[in-house]
């Protein structure tokens, strides 16, 4: 009895050296059996294994797939960067016209979207499995070894398997189900998944036996534990069956014997007449069967077609007796919920059948892991350290997934320049180090991650985000085809992606392909204004900082970022004392003149006079205007039970994790809030408004009776009782206003000035007879053209998504007059 050892587990070798013969097997040597480098003939003959269509027939079709296919790929600029729905769309409308020009009318009998799908997946089946980047192995390792934190899913994943056995037994009872007893976990990589099931095996008092399989890369970590070696590409999808479901009883029967552990064993050959048998309960202890890294087996084909993963899952359904005591787990951190567990829509190998149970015929619904996010993001735990404490990389970068503490703090640690390079080929999906972006799903995660877009659940992207960009899943709907996405603070991912936004020609790109994304409704089109807000100030930022290390910027030093040749924003600030009070200078008034040829004889002394008539000396501050601030992405704020939701407690959490605030939509006042520190550990914001009517100009927006630049910026409005007192329980003075801006983009006229104030205005709040006064220093800034912070191409690209609206074409436009009012 031979073995191999790999990284101290064995691998078991699921053969078949004979035609007519299947057998598992233990391997020896060091040789690589697998199919990487062998040659595989497309076969697509079992698309159309039926019976009305002949064998010359069947040729014929899938000529003409293959016919569409080219043409799809050809009128496609950027083949291989949309995602498989698209490709499939695309393909079936070239298959129209290839069918049409055939004569060919009575289509349904021989293609449907399904087996369009399955053409492609045989056709691309390089494109199914990307492992994007790796990572150094006793890196990996020892961040899996790391001492195990629990958290809520530890004991959600259990029942949640609990309820999938309890759902596919009580459909078993109805009838027959072409379904199988297992469900797919779903997350992208990073969240514990393998480690998840690890910490589930080593416990005693469960209940459960665990078997755990893993086809991961010789680069990925755990390591394979299980090999289906070459020759099975030769063979009819039967022959690779029958070995499967030797090797799945194999594995089962060896439960408990010690002989699991080891994972070698020889199994005696297996004559293709005979049926496998069906394993014993080896103990009174439940079965939990887990497939890691699946996705290895969707690029893998036997001769009719069929991928290694749809064997699995056909070997699945022959254990549905056992299911009361054996249930199946898919895992894949490369690969989507399309492939691991499709809906009925979307699975080629479902065949519908005269009287079929759609209840029973739908898959399981997939377990969605998350809570191990809270792991490394302890609220108490981070505001009790200092400000500078937590912007040292070494706690900046482990808060996320668990993924970079544990890389960060292993046996063999990485170091965080590496760590961030890491996350940004991870981010991009990609091995090499180039900063240019091309894709746009690698844009998309880019731009989502740093600017907090709002991503259709139906978009194309949202599959691909998930499995190769990083992108966290929150819920997934059961006809799987919605699945909301989003992207959560992780400064090591924010801080890697400032590398892309510092090359223009990036810059462009995004620009560009928000717009893409708007149009087709990936990105929810009703908040283009602030989302080109959020760009601005976040290039603005990056600009302050300079560098790729996370530091804290004075509030003027960020501000001037948005000077503008036709309006000097740097002189307005530079000569704003801090409660909007403007000190004047004879000289600087006289440049002034100068500049706009009104420098008369005269002047002077007019300008000294009304110096002399001048208060002595400025007001008392009223503001805060002298802060820091620091952020690298931005976060949204959804709306809580309480009701509060600006607080002074979030605020300091909020510059602690290096983030930008985006409020919920319809705050009184405000649409975003930046965290600044006043003091040691004192905070208020700099908070702002987006406005994109073209109807704004620099006069109306600074005037004193402009409620948007004075009292619905004012804390008295915006903010709610309960959240007042939490800064005012912090020692933080409310009478001193906080800095605001208006940026209203949809104008063309450039500008910028700060809100007029008259001596003192009395503020609108809800106290009854209230008589508190303030300033309202709100600095307004018009129009586009921001060129100390993009290229001009890039600005003209930015003022062309301003301006951009959906307009079908004239035709269509015309076809349908009601609704366009043609």
């Amino acid at each position: 009895m031979s073995k191999r050892k790999v990284d101290g587990s064995e691998r078991m070798s699921i053969d078949d050296s004979k035609e007519d013969v299947s057998m598992v097997k233990a391997t020896a040597g060091t040789t690589d059996t697998s199919s990487e480098g062998g040659q595989h003939q497309h076969d697509f003959s079992s698309l159309f294994d039926v019976d009305a269509i002949d064998a010359s027939q069947r040729q014929s079709y899938v000529t003409m797939l293959g016919e569409a296919y080219e043409r799809a790929n050809s009128a496609t600029e950027n083949w291989g960067e949309i995602p498989r729905a698209q490709k499939i769309g695309r393909m079936i409308n070239q298959l129209d016209n290839v069918l049409q020009e055939s004569g060919i009318t009575d289509t349904d009998i021989f293609w449907d979207v399904e087996r369009v799908g399955a053409f492609l997946e045989i056709r691309e089946k390089s494109d199914l499995v990307d492992h994007g980047p790796m990572i150094d192995q006793s890196a990996a390792a020892s961040a899996f070894d790391l001492d195990y934190t629990s958290h809520a899913d530890d004991a959600a994943f259990l029942t949640h398997l609990e309820e999938q056995r309890k759902i596919f037994l009580k459909r078993r009872q109805r009838g027959p189900q072409g379904n199988a007893p297992f469900f797919a976990v779903i997350q992208s990589s990073g969240y514990g998944k393998s480690r998840l099931i690890n910490q589930i095996s080593a416990g005693q008092d469960q209940g459960y036996e665990v078997i755990y399989w893993t086809f991961g890369s010789k680069q990925a970590y755990p390591r394979e534990n299980v090999e289906i070696v070459a020759a099975f590409n030769h063979q009819r999808r039967e022959v690779l069956e029958k070995a499967l479901h030797s090797a799945v009883s194999l594995a089962v029967t060896n439960v408990g014997t010690g002989k699991q552990a080891d994972s070698y064993m020889t199994i005696s050959l297996l004559p293709t007449d005979n049926k496998p048998q069906q394993p014993k309960r080896p103990n009174q202890k439940r079965i939990i069967f887990v497939v890691d890294e699946a996705s290895e087996l969707l690029g893998k084909f036997t001769s009719d077609g069929v991928s290694y993963y749809r064997a699995l899952r056909t070997v699945f359904t022959e254990f549905e007796p056992e299911a009361d005591w054996i249930f199946f787990v898919v895992m894949a951190t490369f690969s989507s919920i399309t492939y691991l567990s499709p809906a009925l829509t979307m699975d080629p190998s479902f065949k519908p059948y005269s009287g079929y149970d759609d209840v029973n015929q739908k898959p399981l619904n997939p377990f969605i892991l998350g809570s191990s996010f809270r792991v490394n993001n302890n609220r108490e735990a981070l505001v009790a350290k200092t400000v500078e404490e937590c912007h040292q990389p070494e706690c900046l970068y482990s808060m996320g997934r668990p993924l970079w503490k544990a890389l960060l703090t292993g046996t063999t640690p990485m170091l965080p320049h590496k760590l961030l390079s890491y996350g940004r080929k991870k981010l991009r999906n990609s091995l090499d180090n180039d900063i240019k972006l091309t894709k746009k799903e690698e844009i998309l995660a880019v731009l989502s991650v740093r600017l907090c877009l709002s991503i259709s659940p139906t978009s194309w992207y949202v599959p691909s985000l998930v499995a190769c960009h990083m992108g966290t899943a929150l819920s997934i709907s059961e006809d799987r085809m919605s699945m909301v996405v989003t992207y959560p603070s992780e400064p090591v991912l924010a801080v890697g992606a400032k590398m892309f936004m510092k090359n223009q020609e990036n810059i462009g790109r995004m620009i560009s392909a928000l717009q893409d994304f708007l149009t087709h409704g990936a990105v929810d089109r009703g908040y283009k204004g602030e989302l080109i807000v959020r760009l601005l100030m976040t290039l603005a930022m990056d600009k302050a900082m300079g560098s790729e290390e996370v530091k804290e910027v004075q509030l003027k030093d960020y501000l001037v970022q948005f000077d503008r040749d036709d309006a000097d924003l740097g002189e307005l600030i530079n000569g704003l004392n801090n409660n909007g009070y403007k000190q004047f200078d004879v000289e600087e008034e006289l440049k002034k003149l100068k500049r706009l040829n009104l420098d008369w004889p005269d002047s002077r002394a007019i300008l000294e006079d009304k110096k002399r008539n001048l208060p002595a000396q400025a007001p008392p501050p009223l503001t805060y205007a002298d802060g820091s601030v620091c952020f690298t992405h931005f976060v949204y704020l959804s709306k809580s039970t309480q009701g509060e939701l600006i607080t002074h407690d979030l605020l300091r959490y909020a510059y602690r994790r290096s983030a930008a605030i985006v409020v919920e939509e319809g705050h009184r006042g405000i649409d975003k809030v930046i965290p600044l520190r006043v003091e040691e550990d004192k905070f208020v914001g700099l908070v702002v408004q987006d406005k994109n009517r073209v109807s704004d100009t620099l006069q109306s927006l600074t005037r004193a009776d402009n409620p948007a630049t004075h009292h619905k910026v004012n804390v008295e409005y915006f903010l709610t009782e309960g959240e007042k007192k939490t800064f005012r329980d912090a020692d933080v003075d409310l009478k001193k206003h906080w800095p605001a801006m208006l940026f209203a983009i949809g104008v063309d006229e450039i500008g910028a000035d700060v809100a007029t104030q008259l001596e003192q205005k009395r503020s609108r709040h809800n106290s009854v007879g209230g008589t508190d006064r303030f300033d309202f220093p709100c600095i307004v800034l018009t129009g586009l053209d921001y060129f100390n912070l993009m290229s001009d191409e890039a600005a003209d690209r930015l003022k062309k998504l301003r301006n951009f609206e959906f307009v079908p074409s004239l035709q269509k436009r015309e076809d349908i007059p009601i609704t366009y009012g043609s």
